[in-house]
């Protein structure tokens, strides 16, 4: 009798019958599907609420408020190579990794040492070996049936601490990789469905909260047995070779549903999107001297549609690596534009399939998209950030393709920016303390090409949006809730506008002092990424404030009204009410708090909204007058930006003269007519003053040297456009 293929040799043959037949694992037809249909999609249906209730079993193990309460984790089922079937709720943007760890585990060779046996824990969060960034500890167990392996349990969490140089879970500040804390690399953690007393020991040796972390790994544990056990449950009921063919058809099926959705919905050939994203840190609180820098990142995107449905992607020109930790592998930014990708065109089994309809072409070496090969000690301690910003892009790019079909009802504007809310320091319990909230995991949703986006009730890392209960973090950290309320004005401007977001509003209270790190996974400092489609108009970046050595326990012993939102920006509430020692009103992000908070300090903390669609002067009267009387938007923004002319009964009584508005329209209309000038003679304004270089600062002179040194072929487009001389350089 001959012996079955090695994992590593199954998974170079589905690789090469793939490139023969353009279907994964040579499946050109779904026999199980086509023979018995109902029982395809039974099993589909019960393997995914196995994941879900992995999810559920996981979470409520797991002790950090960020999995405990937040839900900021995922459990999948794989085939015995890899390849993702099915997955739980949760951070959607994982998959892809845990797939390629598996991929990855199996192409080093660990089938034959130390191997791979029922109970055996394998675990990754080292970026070099494909993780994304240290707090994600992603895990995976074999799962062997009769002495066979017919299938792989994973997980990822997010980790509270994960001993990075500056306390918390998003490490924007590490200077360099040997800031990111404590890493696995594509470690055996534990057999027999237990850890390692070694992994407890190096977690208790290297973490300030080693509770947390050892009660999320046990909840991941925990999840993984769940799947395990019961897929056993079901070979035994629908046997053994019809759970192994049907997963694979599983995965295959969806990459024929992601291509076929490209394929009615969208147009060949190539479109392109361009992103900014900044960090402001020049003269701000930072770890090392290299980083007293303003910094800029290209964010480009290329996308080419073929003519099969099948997709190209290219970072073609990303600009270098910077000495923060927002630089990120490819592996992990192809596992996060899996994530972006089931937004915008949607799957109907979201698995590993449609990653095999895509080429994603290698980002140039040295950008903060592909660092490590010349620069391997480049952090990416929260290499999110401006991977979210990037993966926004396929919004537009889709969305503009979905329009020209007459697909309108599947346009989204793009996402939302975000930072984080970090807390480092003593728990009103004496504990110690390093965590998040998860305020910034419920964003506004995009504006669609019919309707409104929703109000914080989105994130792009996770379609579960849940920024958790107020109670419950007030029980994990020193701080007391006084106001969580919409955001006016913050999902931008359009026909139809954005999904707002929300600012939390807090009291530092029970500590002997707590810093505060408003953290960047994704925000905009100055500049103004995600700017909407079709004429909208972006909003602000978000401004965060604090308050500290405040007069606020006076105010309530005095039973004084006390601040509980952010107020207009022309007289912001926390100017009104507190008084304080030191005080921000609208301080630029990211930052730490120069001082400790202590016990009556005051946070307002924004979480923004999503992007617009459309002229704001297009935007429906009506729905302007409903916000107006929900206090979603002020006048001044109703009479400026929509041109609206508005009567104001009372604080909340506003009406909308729809027929002189309309004339104020007209007139807005006309007065951009005026000023209009021809593209021709833009272009030549605008031109002048890039060769003179005039008004640039370091930041944008830096980002467009290293793009074009990078990516010669995208610096020649640019000197093409601009009709620069071939010497130029910025």
């Amino acid at each position: 009798m001959m012996s079955e293929p090695s994992l590593k040799e199954q998974l170079a043959a589905y690789e090469a019958l793939f490139e023969k037949t353009g279907h994964l694992y040579g499946y050109e037809s779904l026999a199980r599907k086509e023979s018995d249909p109902g029982t395809y999609e039974a099993v589909w249906h019960i393997l995914s609420n196995i994941c879900n209730a992995a999810w559920s079993v996981g979470c409520m193990a797991s002790t950090s408020p960020v999995a405990a309460e937040g839900g900021d984790a995922l459990w999948a089922l794989h085939t015995p190579t890899g390849d993702a079937i099915c997955v739980s709720r949760g951070i959607t943007a994982h998959p892809g990794l845990l797939a390629d760890m598996i991929k990855n585990f199996i192409r080093l060779g660990y089938e034959d040492h130390p191997g791979f046996e029922n109970g055996d824990i394998f675990e990754n969060n080292d970026p070099h070996y494909g993780g994304i960034h240290t707090p994600d500890f992603d895990m995976c167990m074999p799962i062997r049936y009769k002495g066979k392996l017919v299938a792989w349990a994973s997980s990822v969490t997010h980790v509270n601490d994960v001993g990075m140089a500056q306390p918390g879970s998003i490490g924007f500040l590490n200077p360099n990789v040997f800031a990111d804390g404590l890493t696995f690399s594509m470690e055996k953690v534990g057999e027999s469905d237990r850890y390692y007393p070694w992994y407890d020991l190096r977690i208790r040796s290297r973490t300030r909260t080693p509770d947390y972390v050892l009660g999320d790994a046990r909840g991941r544990l925990a999840g993984c047995i769940t799947i395990r056990e019961r897929l056993f449950e079901v070979i035994e009921k629908y046997g053994l070779d019809f759970i192994l063919d049907a997963s694979k058809e599983y995965v295959e099926d969806s990459r024929r549903y992601a291509v076929s959705r490209v394929r009615t919905q969208a147009i060949p050939g190539r479109i392109r999107k361009s992103q900014f994203k900044d960090l402001a840190m020049k003269g701000k609180r930072v770890l090392d001297p290299s980083q007293d820098i303003d910094c800029l990142f290209n964010l480009p995107m290329e996308m080419t549609v073929n003519a099969d449905a099948t997709v190209k992607l290219s970072l073609r020109g990303a600009s270098g690596t910077v000495p923060f930790g927002q630089n990120i592998s490819p592996t992990a930014l192809k596992s996060g534009l899996l994530n972006g990708y089931s937004h915008i065109v949607g799957f109907d089994m979201f698995n590993s399939g449609p990653t095999a309809s895509w080429e994603v072409e290698m980002p140039p070496s040295g950008s903060w998209a592909n660092p490590f090969e010349k620069d391997f000690f480049a952090s990416s301690g929260v290499a999110w950030a401006p991977a979210v910003i990037w993966m926004s892009s396929l919004y537009e790019v889709f969305g503009r393709l979905f329009q020209m079909r007459g697909f309108v009802e599947e346009m989204a504007a793009g996402a939302a920016t975000t930072m984080t809310a970090e807390f480092a320091g003593q728990t009103q319990l004496g504990m110690y303390l390093a965590s998040l909230t998860l305020e910034q995991a419920s964003n506004g949703s995009p504006a669609r090409g019919y309707a409104d986006g929703e109000n914080s009730a989105w994130c792009i890392y996770t379609p579960n949006a849940d920024f958790g209960s107020a109670e419950v973090i007030e029980g994990y950290l020193p701080i007391m809730y006084l106001g969580r309320n919409i955001e006016p004005d913050s999902g931008g401007y359009g026909q139809f506008r954005g999904g707002l977001g929300h600012t939390a509003v807090w009291m530092i209270y029970g500590t002997t002092g707590i810093d505060y790190q408003c953290g960047c996974a994704g925000m905009r400092s100055k500049v103004l990424p995600n700017h909407g489609m079709y004429g909208a108009y972006p909003t602000w970046p978000d401004r965060p404030s604090y308050a500290h050595d405040t007069n606020l326990k006076e105010l309530i012993d005095a039973q004084k009204p006390l601040i509980h939102e952010r107020g207009p920006a022309e007289d912001p509430t926390i100017t009104r009410i507190i008084t304080a020692r030191q005080m921000e009103d609208a301080a630029i992000a990211p930052f730490i708090t120069p001082e400790p908070l202590q016990n009556y300090d005051v946070i307002l903390h924004p979480v923004s909204g999503a992007q617009s669609m459309g002229d704001p002067i297009t935007r429906d009267p009506i729905s302007i007058e409903e916000d107006l009387n929900k206090g979603w938007t002020s006048r001044r923004v109703a009479e400026e930006i929509h041109g609206l002319v508005v009567k104001q009964e009372s604080e909340r009584d506003f009406i909308v003269d729809v027929a002189a508005s309309e004339k104020r329209r007209q007139q807005i209309r006309a007065e951009r007519i005026a000023k209009a000038v021809p593209f021709k003679e833009w272009w030549a304004v605008e031109r002048t003053k890039i060769e003179a270089r005039e008004n640039m600062d370091e930041a944008v002179l830096h980002m467009w040297r290293t793009s074009m040194e990078l990516s010669p072929s995208y610096g020649e487009e640019l000197l093409a456009f601009w009709a620069l001389p071939d010497d130029f350089v910025f």
